[in-house]
């Protein structure tokens, strides 16, 4: 895990050494153990990389990394975590290795197989490899983006990057914000992970299971290598046999995930998907399996954010997982005062407008505080089974247009139960926002209204997902629950949330590592039928009953749904308020070009003295719209 960047000027003058120095040291939060550059001035090339040591942790493993040729050279951000296969597939072919690393492993098999070595990977990665013998440049992201990799290309120069205030570091180049992105991060800022725009002119993400390839005098070819429909696995026709199947892989998932040098520990919020993730870390860790596995000697440590005094502390629940598995727990107390404390850096590093997940920034500080590196978590559970509010809806409408009133019912009961676990989190209130906002039936009509909730001076940018277009007419023929989990997998929530927890880890040198995201259980669970996702009075059916010997009952069997969001109702009638009314006061929020300033303060204003929390809710994203802008500023 770390942070990569890369310059080529096509037309030949060399990169210079102090340049790509400073492009590289733009990310040395995502890579504090060593930094590394290569330079090929005759192709006008220059890769950098900055290390976060987790596997093979000598200086031999360091980056840019070449073959034994020379020939290959590469700057990679992940982890392989089948590379001991690979290896030893590869040692067969007749490679030899100098390290123990798996970044030797991705070039020994991009020089065997090419291209297609990208489908023999299990892992998360955003890498560029250099082929100095053709001048190819190929760059690559993993199968559903959960490494970053944003490129600029301004002909004749390309650049690449893990994060987007590494470019402010390109001479004559300021980076500019891009206001219709802006606005539509203010209106609808889930879909813009899963966009191929970004906040900034110019600068372009490379889409999740996509790769692109340059040559001299040519523009970027970008191919899809990945699509998940054409990977669906053959599961059993009988429920018990896919819930062995499941569990089989859940567990593999998270027993390759362990591979590390150097210590790993889990985020736990008491949820079903975070501790799912721990108890099958303690059963994987003793269950026996082949050496030889590089699992980690020092794992058992559980980082739990606690909201005293508010509806949103899950506490008790992360206790009874801790007690459960034996694990040592590390409690990390959230405030309001630490938001304010340090929002100014969270945004610089966080590149994005939604809510401040104060939570999980200040669990991974603990972590690397702690001298914990790699950190697995429960991220992609609700996406792949169901977990939402929203997909009960899809399937509860899809159901009464059939004519199933019998099973649209049954769905409705699931949803009620949801509901009631959640009236006393009014913090959260998913449900009550995916009914009233997230599921309209026109998304440019509720973009439109989102713009007069939110002030906009100026129409939200709009996006379409590649993924999403080229697959439409095979989408046509799944159900409703399909198409929902796969929209919401492959460009809006899930891309969020990776993109996000990315930011906020590697801002203080930590991985995240998914086991729900393991391309084999995604193919395994995109398979199975909706019955098997939701059924029986639950949401998640198959990993409720996938981990039923490894769980309590009462995190197995848990309705309400929290997470690590914060209580923003709360604090902002609270503790925020001054912070708020500060802010919305400020000449810099009053002059915006994208919402007006004015009239936003004027509804504050009268939102504190009515009591509306729903208006400052959207105030409140506007202020981090705002402070955002001028982190971004700054970075030039």
């Amino acid at each position: 895990m770390c942070g990569i960047v890369g310059i080529w000027n096509m037309n030949g003058p060399a990169v210079e050494p102090l340049l790509l120095d400073r492009f590289t040291d733009t990310l040395r939060h995502r890579g504090p153990d060593g930094r590394g550059t290569y330079r090929d001035a005759a192709a006008g090339i220059g890769l950098g990389h900055r290390r976060l040591s987790i596997l093979d942790l000598s200086a031999a493993a360091q980056q840019p990394m070449s073959d034994a040729t020379g020939r290959y050279w590469i700057t990679f951000n992940g982890e392989i975590y089948n590379f001991l296969e690979l290896r030893a597939d590869l040692e067969r072919c007749g490679h030899h290795f100098l390290t123990t690393s798996d970044t030797e492993v991705i070039l020994a098999a991009y020089a065997e197989w090419g291209e297609s070595c990208q489908l023999k990977f299990n892992g998360m990665w955003a890498f560029a490899i250099w082929d100095a013998r053709e001048r190819i440049l190929f760059l690559s992201r993993d199968r559903f983006g959960v490494k970053p990799l944003l490129y600029r290309w301004a002909a004749p120069q390309f650049v690449f990057a893990s994060e987007l205030k590494a470019f402010a570091a390109l001479e004559g180049q300021p980076v500019q914000i891009n206001p219709a992105m802006v606005a539509l991060a203010i209106a609808d800022y889930s879909h813009l992970e899963g966009a191929e725009q970004t906040l900034l002119v110019g600068v372009r993400r490379l889409p999740g299971g996509h790769s692109l390839r340059m040559q001299t005098g040519q523009a970027p070819v970008i191919r899809r290598w990945w699509n998940t429909l054409d990977h669906l696995a053959a599961v059993p026709a009988d429920y018990r046999d896919q819930v062995a199947g499941f569990r089989d892989l859940f567990l593999d998932a998270c027993r390759i995930r362990m591979r590390s040098d150097v210590p790993l520990g889990t985020s736990l919020s008491g949820g079903l998907d975070s501790s799912a993730v721990c108890c099958a870390m303690a059963a994987s860790r003793h269950r026996g399996a082949p050496a030889p596995e590089r699992l980690a000697t020092d794992w058992q440590r559980a980082f739990i954010a606690t909201y005293p005094g508010t509806t949103q502390d899950e506490t008790p629940y992360a206790d009874a997982v801790v007690q459960h598995t034996g694990a040592h727990p590390v409690y990390c107390q959230v405030r309001a005062e630490l938001l304010v404390d340090q929002l100014e850096s969270f945004l610089s590093r966080y590149e994005g407008i939604s809510d401040v997940h104060i939570g999980p920034w200040l669990v991974y500080q603990a972590q690397r505080a702690h001298g914990v590196v790699v950190s697995l978590d429960g991220h992609g559970g609700d996406e792949l089974l169901g977990g939402y509010h929203h997909h009960l809806q899809s399937v509860i409408r899809a159901a009464m247009r059939v004519g199933q009133f019998p099973l649209a019912r049954d769905y409705r009961r699931i949803l009620q139960r949801l509901d009631a676990a959640e009236a006393n989190s009014p913090a959260y209130g998913y449900g009550r926002l995916a009914r009233e906002y997230l599921w309209r039936p026109l998304r440019r009509a509720f973009r439109d209204a989102t713009a007069q909730r939110y002030w906009l001076r100026i129409a939200p940018g709009v996006v379409r997902s590649p993924i999403l277009i080229a697959d439409a007419d095979r989408l046509r023929e799944r159900d409703a629950l399909f198409r929902a989990l796969y929209d919401d997998f492959h460009w809006t929530t899930l891309p969020l949330n990776l993109g996000d927890y990315d930011r906020l880890a590697m801002a203080h040198g930590v991985e995240v590592r998914a086991p729900f995201v393991d391309y084999r259980l995604v193919c395994y669970a995109f398979a199975l039928p909706t019955a098997s996702k939701l059924g029986d009075g639950y949401t998640k059916r198959i990993l409720r009953d996938a981990t039923r010997d490894l769980l309590p009952d009462n995190i197995r069997l848990r309705q309400s749904k929290i997470g690590f969001s914060n209580p923003v109702r709360e604090w902002l009638a609270g503790p925020l308020r001054e912070f708020v009314l500060d802010s919305v006061g400020s000449q810099t929020f009053r002059s915006s070009a994208i919402w007006d300033g004015p009239a936003a303060a004027r509804a504050t204003e009268a939102a504190y003295k009515s009591g509306n929390t729903d208006v400052l809710r959207q105030v409140w994203r506007l202020v981090l719209a705002a402070r955002l802008e001028q982190a971004m500023t700054r970075w030039n």
